[in-house]
């Protein structure tokens, strides 16, 4: 070869710059859930507070948990009683109330405003869909999930978030939170928020909010039962005292005869670009073995020697030792000759 090595000027370099890439979330790049299996060895200290939610059966040694879901009472009904008081249930809804409440010390209970008209409702319980932090990485992607909840002899009730509505949904990036809406991603949306239930607590409430940066969906548990996603399959409240009714399962039920949890995380990443300038002159000729002949090295087609060819088909980056840092191969070999100068973008993501 003419050159072994070309620098790399600083006008050919552009370092951190940043993109944002959307890709599935569930293992094995895979959009959309359609099958949801649990763990019959879940620990009982851990399957009483949540119930994790896997891809595969347990005999396929690949599976992998993609979310947990919780069901949390603010007075702890629904679960067994503990001698500190702090049943189950209570600590599910104060654990996620400090982490998706900005003013958690002074709202005590999740406010789900009925009808968007300034009603409070501040609901006593909730159900809790946290997706596994190694599924959604940075952020689940605002208006792309999709979850269907679903009872034998009733209608599915398809659950998106309202960001499309939503005229500046950056303001406030790491707080940001969107309602739970009736729709489908294909479909829009159907009502911002639910009608209003009537509550047996004395309430009423929209469907839940969507925390996308926590990987969180907070859903109002009165909202979702009953007339909504009922029947065998369907969620049923039961509110126990100091009597595990099994809550958890009534979500982990519903979810599973809806058979779809489609959803893709969002993530920016920084990437450096180097742009390697191939001239006239270089890299017209090859090392291969295969270029040469006999005892001597000639070339082994002769027309090579006033007009030499080569293929590129990898680039090499090295540092300032000459030590290899990265190797980027071409989709195809690139032909290069004395008449075709040539300029190989490589990118680097980290």
């Amino acid at each position: 070869m003419s050159n072994f090595f070309t620098d790399i000027t600083e006008e050919d370099k552009r370092t951190n710059v940043l993109s944002t890439i959307s890709s599935p979330v569930w293992s094995g790049g895979t959009a959309t859930l359609t099958a949801f299996y649990t763990s019959s060895v879940q620990s009982g200290s851990s399957g009483d507070y949540y119930l994790d939610v896997y891809d595969k059966a347990a005999s396929d040694t690949t599976r992998a948990v993609q979310f947990a879901v919780a069901y949390g009472h603010i007075e702890g009904s629904g679960s067994l009683s503990t001698s500190d008081g702090n049943n189950p249930s209570k600590a599910i809804y104060r654990q996620f109330r400090n982490i998706c409440i900005k003013n958690a010390s002074s709202e005590t209970r999740f406010n789900f405003n009925a009808n968007g008209d300034g009603t409070t409702y501040e609901a006593k319980d909730v159900f809790v869909i946290n997706v596994n932090r190694a599924r959604y990485r940075e952020k689940i992607d605002p208006g792309n999930w999709e979850l269907h909840l679903s009872g034998s002899g009733y209608s599915t009730l398809k659950l998106i978030d309202d960001s499309g509505a939503t005229s500046d949904s950056s303001v406030k990036a790491s707080q940001r939170v969107f309602n739970v809406i009736s729709g489908s991603i294909d479909g829009g949306q159907v009502s911002t928020y639910a009608t209003a239930i009537a509550d047996s607590e004395g309430g009423s409430g929209s469907l839940g909010y969507f925390f996308p940066e926590l990987g969180v969906i907070v859903l109002n548990a009165e909202a979702i039962s009953g007339s909504y996603v009922g029947g065998t399959g369907g969620i049923t409240l039961t509110r126990s005292s100091g009597t595990d009714d099994y809550t958890n399962w009534e979500l982990v039920d519903s979810i599973t005869f809806g058979s779809k949890f489609q959803a893709r995380r969002e993530e920016q990443i920084k990437s450096s670009h180097y742009f390697c300038r191939v001239k006239s002159d270089q890299y017209n000729y090859s090392q291969n073995p295969t270029y040469y002949t006999g005892s001597n090295a000639e070339l082994k087609n002769s027309t090579f020697v006033q007009d030499p060819k080569s293929y590129i088909t990898t680039v090499g980056l090295y540092n300032n030792k000459n030590e290899l840092l990265a190797v980027a191969k071409l989709s195809q070999p690139l032909l290069k000759s004395k008449d075709r100068e040539a300029v190989i973008k490589v990118r680097l993501d980290f």
